[in-house]
């Protein structure tokens, strides 16, 4: 009897549990199983893993998980809102699954914990929040953003800087700089090309100066520099090298000198040399209009392409004018000095100009016979010096004559 008793004592538990369990509520936990990376670094992306788990007796229907988009998270690669579907009681091994999602950190947020959101609901029900945290650090990262010397003249020492911008969200230390020019034709001089840094705080900019100079004999054109830069940040021991190139063009202008040559039969000859470092392309010289001086003919002369120290000679029909010399630049026309205009074209490309002025000296065309001095008249012959010369040649040869004459009279 007791044994019957007892048995229809555990029916009935058995009963109750099971009507129990039919009415038993769903209940739903979201776990932040990981993050990559860890921590996640300002600017970049970074990847979650959540697990949603049925823990209640019931069956969850039409569940539904969203992503909050809360600074500094924004989804990428994905939708927010998934649609999980069914998750069984959690007896059943389908009364979990794992959700993952790929976000953008905001690169201006700061250092520490950011708080994510989910919210998730099922069976058309109200929605339900849930927070966790995750792991941001600082971007750090520093640029090489500015060098303020594009041309450089060779043989000539130069200023040149490099200004560095720390564009992170975190102080950078023990920056070094470094710079170098493969082929050894720019090198810095009074110093090397290594420079530190000590700190550098965010959004701050330094300027790094060196006095380069380019070979002399370096040919035109464009070089470029091995930029390097290494430093570390304040929030961990972890260093970071950046390496780039910028270009350098070396060549540009160049410089003229203008010597008088001589001046003939109405010919004035003038001689152009390259003084500069530089080859200079497509010369041609002018003479312009100016009140001293008038020009007979052509006024320019096309001379080509002139190296570095080669010269030529250059010749314009150049006669005074007459007319300077009785208005107000008779000054000018008396110094004799001709202005005279290069074009070239330098080795960037760019068509340039030089003005010179000249002294030089007209050559009369009868300075081989003798001037006649002003009030004079020219001598005749019987006033110059061979009629006193022949008038003595006479007389002696008179004297010599009747010397012989008189000493054959005296024989006879």
């Amino acid at each position: 009897m007791k044994k019957i008793f007892l048995g229809i004592i555990v029916l009935l538990i058995s009963v109750l549990a099971a009507h129990a369990a039919e009415n038993e509520p769903p209940i739903l936990k979201i776990t932040l199983l990981n993050q990559n990376p860890s921590p996640a670094r300002a600017g970049d992306t970074v990847e979650v893993r959540l697990r949603v788990e049925n823990v209640g007796g019931g069956t969850v229907n039409n569940l539904e998980l969203e992503m909050l988009q809360v600074y500094p998270f924004t989804v990428i690669d994905g939708q927010p809102l998934q649609k999980i579907g069914t998750l069984y009681a959690y007896q059943s091994n389908k009364n979990y699954v794992n959700v993952g999602y790929r976000l953008r950190i905001d690169k201006d947020a700061v250092k520490g914990k950011h708080e994510l959101k989910v919210k998730h609901r099922h069976d058309n029900e109200d929605w339900v929040t849930s927070s966790f945290n995750i792991d941001v650090t600082s971007k750090e990262f520093a640029q090489i953003i500015y060098v303020d010397k594009a041309k450089l003249d060779p043989g000539k020492e130069t200023e040149m800087k490099f200004t560095i911008t720390n564009i992170g969200n975190a102080p950078l230390q023990n920056m070094v700089f470094s710079w170098s020019e493969p082929g050894g034709v720019i090198l810095p001089v009074f110093s090397d090309d290594t420079k530190y840094i000590k700190y550098l705080n965010v959004r701050d900019s330094i300027e790094l100066a060196y006095t380069v100079i380019a070979d002399v004999n370096a040919k035109p054109g464009l070089y470029h520099l091995d930029l390097s830069l290494k430093y570390e940040s304040t929030t961990d021991a972890a260093s970071a090298l950046i390496k780039t190139k910028a270009g350098i063009f070396v060549g540009g202008e160049t410089d003229f000198d203008v010597a008088f040559s001589e001046s003939s039969q109405g010919q004035t000859s003038l001689s152009v040399s390259n003084t500069g470092n530089n080859p200079a392309l497509s010369v041609s010289v002018k003479i312009p209009e100016q009140s001293g001086f008038k020009i007979i003919g052509s006024t320019s002369a096309i001379v080509g392409n002139l190296d570095k120290g080669d010269y030529t000679i250059v010749s314009f029909q150049i006669v005074p004018n007459a007319m300077a010399t009785s208005g107000p630049q008779s000054k000018q026309s008396s110094n004799n000095n001709l202005k005279v205009i290069i074009d070239y074209t330098d080795t960037t490309g760019e068509r340039r100009s030089v003005e010179k002025n000249v002294a030089i000296q007209f050559k009369s065309s009868t300075d081989s016979q003798a001037p006649l001095q002003s009030g004079t008249k020219e001598k005749s012959f019987w006033q110059s010096n061979a009629f006193y010369a022949s008038a003595i040649i006479i007389v002696l040869a008179l004297v010599f004559v009747l010397y012989r004459k008189k000493g054959i009279f005296k024989k006879k």
